[in-house]
């Protein structure tokens, strides 16, 4: 039991440092480029997407090892 709460515990602080990571690049991006400020919205739901991705394909390979 205190597995999956490990698990579950580093999945949503997986999650959060891709939003973080998404939203630092995106503002890189912005400042190199002299972008609008719609890139900040766009790179920080890209490592919203790419966390929710990351964070199902670790639950899937935990949850396929409880299971074989």
């Amino acid at each position: 039991m205190g597995r999956i709460a490990l698990v579950l515990g580093g999945a949503g602080s997986l999650l959060a440092a891709y939003i973080v990571i998404g939203f630092f690049v995106a503002r890189w991006l912005q400042n190199l480029m002299d972008g609008p400020k719609a890139w900040l919205a766009i790179g920080t739901i890209a490592g919203m997407i790419l966390g929710v991705v990351n964070v199902a394909l670790l639950i899937k390979k935990f949850l396929g090892e409880q299971n074989g």
